[in-house]
């Protein structure tokens, strides 16, 4: 797996690039600073709207900060799928005339770092990003040549001091520097503040042209001739480099959107309304509009959690599980029963990372694996699907990807609701109807009656108390 930082983005993204559009299908997961709010509790009888309208209200004032995306692609005239694993460190950089802000759950800090994740790598190196309403804002401060005295606001004190110094460096260079073909190299720690320098010392200095590089400016002499043909040739470029160090991870985002691959994760709605308000626009605030958004942003999307529950219809009583968290799920397909279900099916073969499966199962929690870790168990349930599906016809022969696709039809863009009033909700149809009771009749298998608080710390409840007839609602 290959950990993307702010550091070797632009060099990464290439490699990145290739990997998913040679992909059959693309697996994602995201990590965040919180899922939950104050007040808001779920309720076993939620409808898919009135869960959206909850799970909005819980996580706007939170972000993904780790980001996984597995590539995963089907070799010709071989049982197996090759997976190119990202984990991508995300932080919101400060942009021209927004106040960027968000929050970081203390119990969601507890849990990850209860799984090691690197939070200097957050802090330090973690890649910007911009939703298109920010990009739209940018824009138009480029179009109204306002964006100079915006970036100017978001430079620190201690940069502007700094950079009075770097002008009477530059100042005496200018006046003691016999040469024409010597150079004066400055360092400029940000994107935000290279863009200060180049216009600053340009407009201070009609005689010198400032060049870019990595964390750093070189300033040359130049002719006042020179001088006003390389402003002719640059045209918007400064502006161009600045736009695209605030994109970051949004330019991920577009490519995913544009290749229209098939999506999978695991258990998956909250990573699309993250999705959605970090990289899109901000959650409406109507889940039609939302599930319309989702639906055109990725027409084909699989949900594992889902596609487990459906694949109990074809497994015997002892096959099936209680618990199907991502980790246990694997566990079971590798280390456990479930591993005589999947004899035949597709060998995955991770390209960038040297460990076996079973010496990585420590590493869940982490965005990039749990993304691998997604895929490979998608490809293992739609295996025994098609073969429960289509029974002796392929019971000999190897399945291709198209089979394995086909045998899932019936479940795309199905994802799963936890505890609702339904078990999933459907990005491109109507919503399926609730088969689950109105009410459930709480009794104690003791004497001793149970009470109110006890059943609020289990699960949220419309409760009808059996003795007093006390209608409660937790």
């Amino acid at each position: 797996m290959i950990e993307v930082t702010n550091e070797n983005f632009n060099e990464v993204y290439p490699q990145l690039e290739h990997a998913l559009k040679n992909a059959n299908f693309i697996a994602i997961d995201g990590e965040f600073t919180g899922i939950e709010g104050e007040d808001v509790k779920n309720s076993l009888f939620d409808s898919v709207h009135e869960r959206y309208e909850n799970n909005r209200s819980h996580i706007q004032p939170y972000i993904i900060i780790q980001f996984g995306i597995t590539a995963f692609r089907r070799l010709q005239n071989e049982n197996k799928y090759t997976a190119e694993a990202y984990n991508f460190f995300l932080l919101p950089r400060s942009i021209p005339s927004k106040n960027r802000h968000f929050l970081w759950q203390v119990k969601a800090l507890e849990f990850l770092s209860a799984y090691k994740l690197d939070f200097n790598k957050i802090v330090y190196q973690g890649i910007s990003y911009i939703d298109q309403d920010d990009e739209a804002n940018l824009q138009q401060q480029f179009k109204e040549n306002t964006i100079f005295e915006n970036v100017e606001e978001l430079i620190m004190y201690k940069e502007k001091d700094d950079f009075r110094n770097v002008v009477t460096q530059v100042f005496n260079w200018l006046n003691t520097s016999s040469s024409d073909t010597d150079s004066f190299k400055i360092e400029s720690a940000t994107p935000t503040l290279q863009y200060f320098m180049h216009k600053e010392l340009r407009k201070q200095f009609p005689n010198i042209w400032t060049l870019s590089g990595n964390n750093m400016i070189t300033v040359i002499k130049v002719p006042l001739e020179s001088r006003r043909i390389f402003e002719q040739e640059e045209g918007s470029i400064l502006e161009t480099v600045l736009l695209e160090s605030y994109l970051g991870f949004s330019k991920v985002f577009k490519l995913l959107v544009s290749l229209k691959k098939p999506i999978v994760g695991h258990n998956s709605l909250l990573d699309y309304m993250f999705i959605h308000q970090q990289f899109y626009k901000p959650l409406p605030k109507k889940y039609i509009d939302f599930k319309n958004n989702i639906h055109k942003l990725f027409p084909t999307i699989y949900d594992t959690k889902f596609l487990i529950f459906e694949l109990r219809e074809f497994l015997e009583t002892r096959e099936k599980w209680k618990v199907t968290s991502l980790s246990v799920l694997v566990d079971y397909f590798t280390e456990s029963q479930g591993r005589h279900l999947i004899l035949g099916s597709p060998v995955v073969e991770m390209l960038n990372n040297s460990e076996k499966l079973n010496e990585i199962s420590h590493k869940y929690h982490t965005a990039g694996w749990d993304a691998y870790f997604a895929g490979y168990l998608f490809i293992k349930i739609a295996h025994i699907i098609a073969l429960k599906r289509y029974g002796e016809i392929v019971s000999t022969k190897e399945i291709t990807h198209t089979e394995l696709m086909n045998g899932l039809k019936n479940y795309k863009n199905c994802i799963n609701i936890i505890r609702g009033s339904t078990s999933h909700l459907k990005f491109d149809g109507p919503e399926p109807i609730s088969t689950r009771p109105q009410w459930l009749y709480v009794k104690t298998l003791a004497s001793t009656p149970i009470t109110a608080s006890q059943l609020r710390k289990c699960h949220s409840l419309v409760l009808l108390m059996q003795n007093n007839l006390h209608r409660s609602v937790f």
